[in-house]
């Protein structure tokens, strides 16, 4: 089992294909295990919305493609359920996309400030 396992939180858009090919580099680049989590906070994002559904079918297969295991969890505390598996997992480094500008400091701050051992990766569009 490799000592460094890399995190990749997706959403349910399909363009998180890019956080998955981030994730890949750095795993291999660090000969690393590749993980990729997707919380999903509503329980009709499957069930009401065939284009979700779709984009999910999508992100497993490119999780495949990339040799990565992914999760679904269901939950409404989406920080506290990525420290809680990153912790469980071990992971040493988490990729995410950059947040929406909501008020609130980003995404990546909150989860260093959970995890200070783990090095956060932000991937911006483009």
């Amino acid at each position: 089992m490799p000592d460094n396992k890399i995190l990749v939180c997706v959403t349910d858009q399909p363009q998180c294909a890019r956080l998955i090919r981030r994730g890949r580099e750095l795993a291999d680049e660090q000969s690393g295990q590749l993980l990729v989590l997707h919380v999903r906070t509503r329980q009709k994002t499957l069930m009401g919305n065939p284009d979700i559904s779709s984009a999910i079918n999508q992100l497993y297969a490119d999780a495949r493609g990339a040799d990565a295991e992914m999760e679904i969890i269901a939950s409404t505390e989406v920080e506290k359920t990525i420290t809680d598996y990153a912790r469980a997992q071990q992971v040493t480094a988490i990729v995410i996309g950059a947040s929406p500008r909501d008020g609130r400091p980003p995404m990546s701050e909150r989860l260093q400030a959970l995890l200070p051992g783990v090095r956060i990766v932000t991937v911006r569009e483009g």
